[in-house]
């Protein structure tokens, strides 16, 4: 029989809040490196650590929002007044990426760019997406600066455009297939009434011709 403790039989669990100790050998660690001119608090990726990057964010009067990158960026732009959009650019896995918020037209990102581009526009959380079909490179670089969603309504768009293009693609094809056919048709219908009347012209004479002779031998 354990007892009314349930975890008498699996040993002693130590439940003492142990974070003022750890704060306080944390700040006796960074003004320790201090003093020694170290750069740095030496305790990276402890809970004392992570704890003071909260306090500083909260205290940043930072809200919780957009996770992804370009939430991040469109957060630290200036807010565009009416007239006057607030641009900026950067770069990203070697693609330019250009932002631009606007108090009319909302937010827009531009991804890369080809010298022929072909350019979609896609509806997201952060705004309209330019995209150049003809730089799918570009895009996939930059994928990870949007949230899952953003990234799922985009491939859906690409898959949509692209289906759309091939759809009318097939139907240009077969109007022109049609057009080749019905003017190929029209010139076989000319060239058998050409056909025709040759044939008639040539029997008139042939039908005159004997006439003519018939009356010949006639008198004769």
């Amino acid at each position: 029989m354990i007892g009314n403790n349930p975890f008498k039989g699996y040993g002693y669990i130590d439940t003492t809040n142990h974070t003022a100790a750890q704060i306080k050998q944390y700040a006796d660690t960074v003004t320790f490196r201090q003093k020694a001119g170290l750069k740095g608090d030496g305790s990276e990726g402890s809970f004392a650590s992570k704890l003071k990057k909260a306090d500083e964010y909260l205290a940043s009067g930072e809200t919780c929002g957009a996770t992804d990158s370009i939430g991040i960026m469109l957060r630290r732009m200036d807010e565009p007044t009416a007239g006057n959009p607030v641009s900026e650019n950067f770069w990203h896995n070697g693609v330019c990426v250009s932002i631009t918020k606007d108090t009319m037209y909302g937010n827009t990102i531009t991804i890369g760019g080809s010298s022929n581009p072909d350019w979609i526009h896609v509806s997201t959380s952060v705004g309209t997406v330019n995209i150049d079909l003809n730089d799918m490179t570009s895009l996939m670089k930059c994928l990870d600066l949007f949230s899952p969603e953003d990234v799922n309504t985009i491939m859906r768009k690409i898959t949509e455009v692209r289906q759309a293009k091939g759809a009318k693609s097939q139907i240009d094809n077969l109007d022109e297939e049609l057009i080749k056919n019905d003017r190929d048709g029209n010139d076989r219908k000319e060239n058998d009434q050409s056909v025709e009347e040759a044939v008639g012209v040539i029997s008139a004479e042939e039908q005159k011709h004997i006439e003519e002779n018939r009356g010949k031998k006639f008198i004769g």
